[in-house]
């Protein structure tokens, strides 16, 4: 009998079946169906006794069931590579600062015997204890009540509803330095939530102990549009970490309005915009000081003549080198569908080229074959017998050499070749 206490774990593009023999009941399936619902249907898609998923990766507690969607490269990977690609992409998500990891590397080796989940709400629980070992931030905000001296402002109206009788006391409108504020609140109602969602009874204890250190504050109706209300500043700045682990819980939790157990919690990355984050860090971190580098630059390339209507092109990498756009990379996070590009990626990269007068693009593919150069395909843009500027294909290693962990050097051997790149390219292709 299988042990339903545990995550099941699935692949991205891997699938789930209603089945006797598995922790994946009808019940689950509905869940996510109506979760999915409430998300335009862009998480996963339903088969008629299963559910199927796509590029999202991350975790899914529906009810009693924790699943883990984890990244791949390639169609077939061995069940035995489970742990391995999981640990790769928390691995992923604290490099990219999509998930915070204490300097303390025992701390961070507690969380590889956790859920992903149970991860995040470890992390949350400990900001919260040095919040609260600091002393949480006090602002002035106003307060209406009765008083029994008079001070602020007062509300003649409602003084004469509430204390006709007891006119000892003053109904005011006056100023409070206290606790109660947004960023408390926040922190308090996401507490709550891991009290209900955690299953793990030390950390239920723990939040338990915070719960009864925080002072009583208001409740709010939290949405995107309470933490976009949000600005912090000098005394407030050590929330950060804090409230961006509570907005993902709090944003992406659907209670079960019944008032039943059927609760959904799902915190999903799209891999395609993990793996562009992920390449763009690691060249920032190894890359030559002369470089200048950018992500997500765009330009129109068609606007209608009212200029009311615009549409703009985007490539994920641009690397300038005195002055110049020399390369353009453009990542990938799939096998390449053959051994030369696409019609479609090719098009799409001579458009870069040609709009940021750049003399390469390169299409980013990862690989799990380790080999200590990148993977490389070159070819040319011409027109006739002429050179226009190049586009190649280069595959990266995922994995180290061990075939273990997430290959640390990734970043390093990546720099090493885009400057080899740039040499083998005629100087006639910089255009200014």
């Amino acid at each position: 009998m299988k042990d339903c206490t545990k995550p099941i774990q699935v692949f991205e593009y891997g699938s789930l079946q209603i089945g006797e023999d598995t922790c994946f009941k009808k019940k689950h399936w509905e869940m996510l169906g109506w979760y999915n619902e409430t998300h335009g249907g862009r998480y996963f898609s339903l088969t008629p006794k299963g559910v199927r998923f796509n590029q999202y990766v991350g975790v899914i507690q529906a009810g009693d069931l924790v699943i883990e969607i984890l990244p791949k490269v390639g169609k077939q990977a061995a069940d035995s590579e489970k742990s391995i690609w999981r640990n790769v992409l928390l691995d992923m998500l604290s490099q990219c600062h999509w998930m915070h990891v204490h300097a303390n590397e025992k701390a961070y080796l507690k969380f590889r015997a956790n859920s992903i989940l149970e991860a995040y709400l470890e992390l949350f629980v400990n900001e919260c204890e040095t919040l609260l070992r600091a002393g949480l931030v006090k602002k002035y905000r106003f307060q209406e009540k009765n008083c029994k001296a008079l001070k602020g402002k007062l509300i003649f109206g409602k003084n004469i509803q509430y204390n006709l009788v007891h006119q000892e006391n003053f109904y005011t409108r006056h100023q409070v330095f206290d606790q109660d504020h947004l960023l408390n609140q926040i922190l308090l109602k996401a507490l709550k939530l891991v009290a209900t969602i955690s299953s793990s009874p030390f950390l239920r204890d723990r939040v338990q102990s915070l719960l009864l250190n925080f002072p009583e504050l208001s409740d709010l109706k939290v949405t995107a549009a309470t933490f976009e209300r949000i600005q912090l500043n000098r005394k407030t700045e050590s929330y950060a970490e804090a409230l961006e682990i509570a907005a993902m819980l709090l944003l992406n939790y659907r209670p079960d309005i019944s008032g039943g157990r059927n609760n959904v919690l799902a915190i999903l990355f799209d891999m395609n915009d993990l793996w562009e984050e992920y390449i763009f860090r690691q060249l920032a971190r190894y890359k030559n000081k002369k470089w200048s580098l950018h992500n997500q630059s765009q330009k129109r390339i068609w606007q209608s003549e009212s200029e009311r209507a615009f549409k703009v092109v985007r490539p994920d990498l641009v690397i300038s080198m005195d002055g110049f756009h020399s390369i353009i990379i453009d990542t990938k996070w799939k096998l390449p569908d053959g051994e030369y590009p696409g019609d479609n990626d090719l098009k799409q990269m001579f458009v870069y080229n040609e709009f940021w007068k750049c003399k390469s693009a390169l299409l980013l593919y990862p690989t799990n074959s380790f080999s200590k150069l990148p993977g490389f395909k070159p070819g040319n843009f011409i027109n006739g017998n002429g050179l226009l500027h190049r586009c190649g294909m280069v595959t990266v290693s995922v994995l180290d050499e061990s075939n273990s962990k997430l290959d640390p050097m990734l970043g390093e051997r990546l720099v090493n070749f885009i400057e080899e790149e740039i040499k083998r390219c005629p100087k006639d292709y910089q255009i200014k």
